[in-house]
């Protein structure tokens, strides 16, 4: 069973495309446990786990982070916060990183390029 201290099923199923905590890997969730406790501000997820059939239907490959079940977009609108999340991010070693004007992609997907980060 995946377990968050921080997250919970009800904030799965708001995510676009609905999905479950169940759908996440346990290793990613504690990754994102201490990113939420780094950054010391509520995370609010946007999307999380999205299967490769919805990836491939939006265009995509179907293999990123997103499909192995260790990404999340959080919603951020504000350069304060993104500031927390990227200085948390940082100090826990995250090594793939998105950012965009309303949210940022924590990323830790396996056999994906690794000491990155780009804008949308």
């Amino acid at each position: 069973m995946i377990t968050s201290k921080y997250f919970k099923e009800e904030e799965f199923q708001k995510c676009t495309p609905s999905c479950s905590l169940q759908d996440m890997d346990q290793e990613f969730m504690n990754l994102l446990d201490a990113l939420r406790e780094g950054a010391g501000i509520p995370l609010v997820l946007n999307c999380a786990y999205r299967s490769p059939a919805w990836e491939k239907s939006k265009g995509r490959s179907g293999s990123g982070d997103h499909p192995q079940a260790k990404a999340v977009d959080i919603r951020c609108n504000d350069s304060t916060n993104r500031f927390k999340i990227l200085r948390a991010a940082y100090k826990l070693g995250i090594k793939r990183i998105g950012i965009a004007k309303t949210y940022i992609h924590i990323g830790a997907g396996s056999n994906l390029p690794t000491q990155v980060a780009w804008m949308y």
